[in-house]
C-alpha cells in the first residue's frame, strides 16, 4: 500500500501544482475586453476580431465575439497591434492599439455596408476563421511547401495535433471522420486521410465540430462528433493527383505504395494499394473499430473480441508479407442524389515468436511456454451506399454492408511445467460472413418539428476449428481422454447471429429554449452456436468427449421506450435530462435445458452543461445502462479454450447495472494555455465475475454474477500550452478498481490502480530543425491475496525532422524501459530509425534512404494479468531494415 500511496501523492501534487500554475496565468496576462454593436445600440453575435502583432513571432490572438456581442481576448502589453473586426453586411474596422494597461476595454460600432451582398474579405498571416461551430485554416500561412503528406500540414495548423497512429485531434477531441470537398474520404478513418493525401494539393482545413451528416438535425440532436474537412486548391478539383512510392531494400525488403485521387463535380476515384514485407500494415485494429463505426464502450469490446479483431491485435511478428488494396467511388449527379461504393481487401502472412512465463492463482504454479506462429489471414471488405435528398426537408439514405474473413494460425509451441517440458502443435482456423443493411429517413416537418427512422439488419456467420496435437497428455484432467500413442484434440462449431433493429425518434421545439424527444426501440436478436470436442485415435477413429457439446440457440427481444427534456435556461446554462423505459425478455434452448428471463429497467440520464464563454466550458453527466449478457457465456455445457483451460456458461446470468457520473472542465485555446479535466465514478451492480477452479497450472472458468456492488474511479488533468513554433501538454490519468474472483468456491477481493503521465513537446519552425518528444510513464499495481504485481514501464519516443534546401532529414528513437517491481525483472528495449529523402521543386521524382531498427533489436518484454494468471511476455520483434526509396507525384 505504501507504493499505491506515494503515487497518489505525486499525481495531487502534480494536479495542484498545474492548477496553481493556471491561476497565476490567468492573473498575469494582459487582456482585451469590449463589444460590437450597430449604430441601433443592438449586440452583433458572430463578428470576427483579430490582433495582427507587428512581430511575427507573437501569435495573433482572435475571438469571434458572443451574446449581445461582447469579447475578450488575452494580448501581449506593450506591443503593436493592427485591430480587425468584421462581421457580414457590415463595413469593418481597421485600426493601430498598443496595450499598456493590464486591462483594456473598448466598445466598437459598425456601420451597415452599402452594398449587402457583397463580401469583404481581409488577407491576414495567419488565416484562422471561427464561425459557430466551424474552424477554417488556410493552409498556406502555415506551410513551407516541403510537407509531403496531410499529417505534416496538419501538425503545424495551431490547435491541432497528430499522434504517431496518424489520429487527428482539436480541442482535446479526437476526429472521428474526414472529409475531402465534403465527400467522406473512403471510410472516413483520419489515418488513411493523414498518411496519403498530399500535403501540395490542400488548399483549407476545416474543423466542425458538433457535426451531424443531415444539416436539419443538428439544432435537435446532441452530437460530439468532430469532423475534418479538407478544401482541394482549384487545379486539384477536377484533377488526377497523387503518390507512388517504392522501395527496395537489403535481404529482399520491398514496399510498394501507390495512393491515387481524382475529384470532379459529380465524381471521386481514390485506390490506396500498399504492397511490402515491413513492420508496417495499411490496416489496423483502430481502423476497423472505426469502419465498424463503433463508439460505446460494448461496441468497442465486441469488435475488439470479434475474431477479425483479435487477428489485428496482432502487431507482434517478426516476419510479415502484407497485400492491400482499397477502392473508393462516388457519383454525385446532382444535388439530390448521391452514390457511393468502397471495398478494401487485404492479405497477410506473418510469423511470430513469443515466450511467455506464467504464474498460476491461486497455486503460484509456474508454466514456461514458446510459441512460433504462422498466420495466414484473408479479408474483404464492401460497401454500397445510397443517399437520396429530394428537397431541403427530407433525406434518405440506404447502406448494404458484407465482409468476408479467412483466418488461420499455426504454431509450434512448446510447455516446460516445472521441468516437464512437452511440445505440441496447435492450429486455430475461422472462417467469417457478416452482412449488414441500413434504411433511414430524416424529415423536417416544420420549424419545430423532426423525425428520424431507421431500419437496421445484421446477420453474422463464422465456424472455427481449434486442435492441439502433441505426443504426451499434455491436456487438463477435466478432458476425458483415451490412451493413445499421440494426442489429438479438436474444438470445433458453428456460430450464427442476426439482429433486427427499428429505431424512431421524433423532435419537437415547442420554444427556442425547450426541446422534447421522443424516441421508441425494439430489437430483435437471434444467436446459435453448434459445438463439439473430439479426440482423434487415429485416422479412422474419433471420439466426442463427453460434457464438450453444445447445441445452444437464443431468441431476445428487446424494447426502448425514451423522453428527454433540453432546456437552454439561458445562452452559457442546458440541461438536458430523460429517461429510458425498457422491457427485456430472452429464451434459451439447449440440450436438455430451456431458460427464460425477463425484465422492465427505468434508466436515467442527466447532463447540465454551462458554458462560461466560447472557451470555457463546465460539464456533468450522469446516467444509467444495462447490458445483456454474451450469448456464449450462458451455455449450460463446457468448450475448449486452450490445452490446459476450459470454459463454462452460466444459463442464469441476468443484466448488469452500470451507473455513471463524469465531472468535466475544460479551457480550449488556440494559442496559449489550454486546460481539460475529468473526474468519473462507476457503479456496478449484479457484476459478472470469472469463477476459476484451478488446480497447478490446469483451471476451469465460468461466468459468475455478484451480488456485491462494485466501484471504479477515474481522473485525469491535461494541460496544453501552444504558441506558434511549439507546444508542449502534460497528462495525468488516474484509475481504480475494485472488484471480486472466485478462486476454488471462494470469493477473494483484487483491485486495480493505474497511475499514467505523459509530456510532449513538439517544434514548427520554419528554418531550423524540428522535433518531437512524448515521455511515457506507467506504474500498474493488481493484488490479490494471493499475487501482487507492481509494474513500471517508461516510454520515450523522440524524432527530429530538418528540411535543408531540396533534401528533408527524419531521426527517430524509442526506448523502452521496463521493471517489474514483484518479480525483480527488468529489461530495456529500443528502435532507432532514420530518413533522407532529396526532392527537386520541379520534379515528380524523391529519392531516399531509409533505416529501421538500427541497433537490431531482437526482443522486447512486457506483461498482463487477470484473475486467473499473470503472464510475463518476450516477444521477438522486426529485424534490422535498410531500404532505398523512390517515389514519383502525379
Amino acid at each position: 500500500m505504501k507504493l499505491y500511496s506515494k503515487n497518489l501523492t505525486h499525481f495531487v501534487i502534480q494536479f495542484s501544482v498545474l492548477l496553481v500554475a493556471v491561476g497565476c496565468f490567468a492573473q498575469e496576462k494582459p487582456s482585451f475586453s469590449g463589444s460590437i454593436k450597430d449604430i441601433a445600440g443592438n449586440g452583433l453575435e458572430g463578428a470576427n476580431i483579430v490582433l495582427y502583432p507587428t512581430n511575427k513571432n507573437i501569435p495573433p490572438p482572435f475571438a469571434v465575439s458572443g451574446k449581445d456581442g461582447a469579447f475578450n481576448v488575452t494580448v501581449v502589453r506593450d506591443e503593436p497591434y493592427t485591430l480587425n473586426i468584421t462581421f457580414i453586411g457590415f463595413e469593418p474596422i481597421k485600426e493601430d492599439i498598443v496595450f499598456s494597461e493590464m486591462a483594456t476595454t473598448k466598445e466598437y460600432v459598425l456601420k451597415e455596408a452599402l452594398n449587402e451582398l457583397e463580401e469583404v474579405v481581409i488577407n491576414y498571416t495567419p488565416p484562422i476563421k471561427i464561425k459557430k461551430d466551424t474552424t477554417t485554416y488556410q493552409v498556406d500561412a502555415f506551410v513551407n511547401g516541403k510537407e509531403r503528406k496531410l499529417g505534416a500540414v496538419l501538425k503545424k495548423l495551431p490547435g491541432i495535433s497528430v499522434n504517431r497512429d496518424g489520429e487527428v485531434f482539436f480541442k482535446d477531441k479526437k476526429v472521428e471522420a474526414v472529409l475531402v470537398e465534403n465527400k467522406t474520404f473512403f471510410t472516413g478513418q483520419p489515418k488513411m486521410a493523414t498518411k496519403n493525401i498530399p500535403a501540395d494539393v490542400v488548399s483549407e482545413v476545416q474543423m466542425i465540430e458538433d457535426y451531424n451528416e443531415t444539416p436539419f438535425l443538428k439544432e435537435f440532436e446532441n452530437s460530439d462528433n468532430l469532423v475534418m474537412n479538407i478544401k482541394l486548391k482549384e487545379g486539384k478539383k477536377n484533377f488526377l493527383f497523387g503518390d507512388i512510392e517504392s522501395s527496395l531494400g537489403y535481404k529482399d525488403r520491398y514496399r510498394f505504395h501507390p495512393s491515387v485521387f481524382k475529384y470532379s463535380p459529380t465524381t471521386v476515384h481514390n485506390f490506396i494499394g500498399d504492397i511490402n514485407n515491413t513492420p508496417t500494415r495499411s490496416f489496423t485494429l483502430s481502423d476497423y473499430i472505426s469502419m465498424e463505426g463503433e463508439k460505446d464502450i460494448k461496441g468497442i469490446i465486441n469488435a475488439y473480441n470479434s475474431p477479425i479483431g483479435k487477428f489485428l491485435q496482432n502487431t507482434d511478428y517478426y516476419k510479415n508479407n502484407h497485400y492491400f488494396g482499397g477502392y473508393n467511388f462516388q457519383y454525385n449527379p446532382n444535388k439530390a442524389h448521391e452514390f457511393r461504393v468502397f471495398a478494401l481487401g487485404m492479405l497477410d502472412r506473418s510469423s511470430n515468436q513469443d515466450v511467455y512465463s506464467y504464474t498460476y492463482q491461486p497455486s503460484q504454479a509456474t508454466e514456461h511456454r514458446t510459441n512460433n506462429l504462422t498466420n495466414n489471414n484473408n479479408v474483404f471488405y464492401g460497401k454500397v451506399k445510397y443517399k437520396y435528398t429530394p428537397d431541403l426537408y427530407t433525406v434518405v439514405k440506404l447502406d448494404f454492408a458484407l465482409d468476408r474473413t479467412n483466418l488461420e494460425r499455426d504454431g509450434l509451441n512448446i510447455s516446460d511445467n516445472n521441468e516437464d517440458q512437452r511440445d505440441y502443435t496447435s492450429f486455430k482456423n475461422h472462417l467469417g460472413e457478416r452482412f449488414s443493411m441500413n434504411a433511414m429517413m430524416d424529415k423536417w416537418f416544420s420549424g419545430s418539428n423532426v423525425s428520424t427512422a431507421k431500419l437496421s439488419f445484421f446477420g453474422n456467420k463464422e465456424s472455427y476449428t481449434n486442435s492441439w496435437n502433441s505426443p504426451f497428455n499434455i491436456f487438463s484432467p477435466s478432458i476425458p481422454l483415451s490412451e493413445s500413442d499421440t494426442y489429438q484434440v479438436n474444438d470445433q462449431g458453428e456460430r450464427k447471429y442476426s439482429n433486427l433493429d427499428l429505431d424512431l425518434k421524433h423532435h419537437y421545439r415547442p420554444f427556442r429554449t425547450n426541446m422534447i424527444s421522443f424516441g421508441f426501440n425494439a430489437k430483435i436478436q437471434r444467436s446459435s452456436l453448434e459445438n463439439y470436442a473430439i479426440q482423434d485415435i487415429d485416422q479412422m477413429q474419433s471420439l466426442f468427449l463427453d460434457g464438450f457439446v453444445n447445441d445452444f440457440s437464443s431468441l431476445l427481444n428487446e424494447l426502448n421506450t425514451s423522453v428527454t427534456h433540453k432546456w437552454y435556461i439561458s445562452r452559457p446554462f442546458i440541461v438536458d435530462f430523460g429517461v429510458v423505459f425498457q422491457n427485456v425478455f430472452w429464451k434459451d434452448r439447449q440440450t436438455l435445458m430451456e431458460n427464460t428471463y425477463s425484465d422492465n429497467n427505468i434508466l436515467p440520464a442527466a447532463k447540465i452543461e454551462w458554458n462560461f464563454d466560447e472557451k470555457k466550458s463546465l460539464e456533468l453527466n450522469y446516467n444509467m445502462s444495462v447490458t445483456n449478457p454474451q450469448p456464449d457465456s450462458r451455455l449450460a455445457g463446457r468448450t475448449i479454450s486452450d490445452f490446459n483451460r476450459i470454459s463454462e456458461g452460466n444459463p442464469l446470468l441476468t443484466q448488469p447495472t452500470t451507473e455513471r457520473a463524469l465531472l468535466s472542465f475544460s479551457i480550449s485555446k488556440t494559442y496559449g494555455l489550454s486546460l481539460y479535466t475529468k473526474l468519473g465514478y462507476r457503479k456496478h451492480s449484479k457484476s459478472i465475475v470469472q469463477n476459476i477452479i484451478s488446480d497447478g497450472i490446469d483451471g476451469e472458468v465460468s461466468p459468475y454474477q455478484l451480488d456485491n456492488d462494485l466501484d471504479s474511479y477515474n481522473v485525469s488533468i491535461r494541460g496544453k500550452y501552444n504558441r506558434k513554433y511549439w507546444r508542449v501538454s502534460l497528462e495525468n490519468t488516474y484509475f481504480y478498481r475494485n472488484s471480486i474472483s472466485i478462486f476454488n468456491g471462494q470469493q477473494r477481493f483484487n483491485n486495480s490502480v493505474n497511475v499514467n503521465n505523459d509530456l510532449r513537446f513538439s517544434t514548427t519552425f520554419e528554418e531550423v530543425p524540428n522535433v518531437e518528444l512524448d515521455i511515457n510513464n506507467s506504474f500498474y499495481k493488481y493484488s490479490n491475496p494471493f499475487f501482487v504485481n507492481r509494474t513500471i514501464t517508461t516510454d520515450i519516443n523522440l524524432s527530429g525532422m530538418y528540411d535543408y534546401k531540396d533534401w528533408k532529414f527524419e531521426v527517430s528513437f524509442f526506448q523502452n524501459f521496463y521493471s517489474n517491481r514483484s518479480q525483480s525483472n527488468s529489461s530495456y528495449f529500443n528502435l532507432i530509425g532514420a530518413k533522407v529523402f532529396y526532392h527537386k521543386e520541379d520534379s515528380p521524382f524523391e529519392i531516399g534512404l531509409e533505416v529501421y531498427n538500427l541497433g537490431n533489436n531482437v526482443n522486447q518484454t512486457s506483461n498482463q494479468y487477470n484473475s486467473m494468471y499473470f503472464m510475463e511476455h518476450h516477444r521477438r520483434v522486426f529485424p534490422r531494415i535498410l531500404m532505398v526509396n523512390l517515389n514519383y507525384k502525379l
